[in-house]
């Protein structure tokens, strides 16, 4: 049995410590959560902040403003509801009360032979959500295989015009997690499961896969595949469709043949391609020269692989700006001349055009990832930058939040969206997206302690937040790491900017904007927004002006 409070759209699953509205899990962090239960468990009745602080962070001294910020976290979830805003009341010099609408109920698991209910049944066709196939090779550094068949195969089985399939980020929210297949059917409104495993071992590749009925918890179908690692394309192919087959939908001529369309036929070049892939979600500047490289050496194999072009756009949109020749404009050319469906290449195109300042090519390639793959953190993140940059603030916090929920590591679009609530002068708003991606940073350097990028970023968080001292400490161990990565002097002048240390930062700048890409950035980079009536700042952005103009004349 599992206790589940229902609020209107919203549902918190005890159990899974996730909150939904309607089949999305929204991107709260645990201490909101556990917050958010106890209100709701003492729903009507006074909770004091003691008890509140207790349940969020036991045993740990920390400040009544980090209670504060949670609070504001679930305020802003709820305010998607009319009136939900206002579902938890403060008491002054008490504590905090939850009064809007809540039903808790004690929901079992699925008998074999019930009924299927209501909520799982989708107009049109039936739905599915395929979770992250489990990596059994032995060797953790095998997993960007496991999660790269996963992908492909949501990939394919989303061309069935009559079948609905859940995207990849709400499905890889539950990796690793030991869930009970009714009860996350019925939470994610599908009324089938896909699960599998991966061993990869040399040149052979064993897949297990099943279909589960969510209604009855049985096998409609389920195979496990030996083969040779050349076939692998064919053998993903042979999944999706009898997939299909088992779900008794008939396959149209064109969809058949989208599923059995491939952006390369080369097994090597796939495999160099989904390191690439990997190293790219990571974001640190060495992991995104190491992702070039791999896609790199898959384009030696395959010169027209069309997503290894748009993976090495990305990564190029990024490093440009930390003083890389390459802007990615030229990467994600290719990679749509190849393919024109690549949400990915269009969203760097969109990033190297607006470094160059052509802000409506910018915007309506922006667009057009949107439209193609809304659901893509690298689309999301890279739109709300440039509206970031461009002020349009509402539009970047829109991208910026919804970049959040689909990649949970992440840390840099709560920044960005942070700096745009700061702009509005929405500080309780500021100060929760600044603490939640400080959890997040804190996550990854726990993970990887030398990861600059995490550091530098987090120390920005940090400064929003007023803790000097370990923005200062965080900013010295990013630039001992990292002492080339001008992207992390860039980070680290924003915080010391918001610190109102207006030397220091403008230090830091005089280091990196001759060596990089930055000038544009600079001049409109809003946490650098208390340098502008600096003399020094003045001074460096005339002699940058100087020395381009210069290059540009020969």
């Amino acid at each position: 049995m599992v206790t589940i409070h229902r609020m209107g759209p919203f549902r918190l699953d005890t159990e899974m410590g996730i909150v939904f509205r309607n089949a999305e899990p929204l991107a709260l962090g645990q201490r909101a959560v556990a917050l958010l239960r106890v209100l709701v468990e003492r729903a009507g009745a006074p909770v004091s902040k003691a008890a509140l602080m207790d349940a969020g962070w036991s045993g740990l001294a920390v400040e009544e403003s980090n209670l504060t910020a949670q609070i504001a976290a679930l305020r802003r979830v709820f305010g998607e509801e009319p009136g939900g805003e206002h579902w938890i009341e403060t008491l002054p010099r008490r504590g905090y009360r939850f009064v809007g609408p809540v039903v808790a109920t004690r929901d079992p698991p699925q008998e074999e032979g019930a009924e299927l209910k209501p909520a799982l049944l989708i107009p049109g066709g039936p739905s599915l959500a395929v979770l992250p196939f489990v990596n059994m090779s032995g060797d953790p550094e095998q997993e960007y295989f496991s999660d790269g068949i996963t992908e492909d195969i949501i990939t394919d089985l989303s061309k069935v015009s009559t079948l609905k399939v859940l995207s990849r980020h709400t499905t890889f929210t539950f990796k690793g997690k030991a869930v009970e297949i009714g009860q996350l059917a019925e939470r994610l409104k599908v009324g089938y499961v896909v699960e599998g495993s991966v061993r990869k071992a040399g040149g052979r590749v064993r897949i297990t896969a099943q279909l589960i009925d969510a209604s009855k918890d049985s096998q409609v179908w389920g195979e496990r595949y030996d083969r040779e690692l050349k076939d692998i394309f064919a053998l993903q192919d042979e999944i999706a469709q009898a997939i299909v087959v088992a779900l008794k939908i008939r396959l149209l001529p064109a969809e058949k043949t989208a599923i059995e369309s491939r952006s390369t036929q080369d097994p090597k070049a796939y495999q160099l391609y989904l390191l690439g892939r990997h190293y790219l979600t990571q974001q640190g500047a060495r992991s995104l020269e190491i992702a070039v490289r791999f896609c790199r050496q898959a384009l030696e194999i395959d010169p027209d692989y069309a997503r290894a072009w748009a993976v090495v756009a990305l990564c190029q949109a990024f490093l440009h700006f930390g003083g890389s020749e390459e802007s990615g404009l030229s990467a994600a050319e290719k990679a749509l001349a190849l393919d024109a469906t690549l949400a990915e290449a269009h969203a760097a195109r969109a990033r190297a055009l607006a470094a160059l300042g052509c802000n409506d090519e910018a915007l309506a390639a922006h667009e057009e990832s949107l439209r193609l793959e809304p659901d893509s953190f690298e689309v999301r993140v890279n739109f709300g930058l440039t509206c970031l940059y461009l002020g349009r603030y509402e539009d970047a916090i829109e991208h910026c939040e919804r970049a959040a929920q689909l990649l949970e590591a992440d840390h840099w679009a709560l920044l960005i969206a942070a700096d745009c609530y700061r702009l509005l002068g929405r500080h309780d708003e500021l100060g929760v997206a600044s603490r939640r991606a400080l959890e997040r940073a804190e996550r990854e350097i726990a993970l990887h302690p030398d990861n600059a990028r995490a550091l530098s970023l987090g120390a920005i968080a940090l400064a929003h937040l007023g803790e000097k001292e370990r923005a200062e400490e965080w900013a010295a161990r990013a630039l001992t790491i990292e002492p080339d990565d001008m992207r992390d002097y860039h980070n680290i002048a924003c915080a010391f900017a918001q610190m109102g240390e207006p030397d220091r930062a403008l230090d830091l700048l005089e280091t990196c904007l001759p060596k990089a890409h930055l000038l544009a950035w600079i001049k409109r980079e809003p946490e650098l927004m208390p340098l502008h009536g600096h003399p020094r700042y003045q001074a460096l952005i005339a002699r940058e002006e100087a020395r381009l103009a210069a290059i540009a004349t020969g």
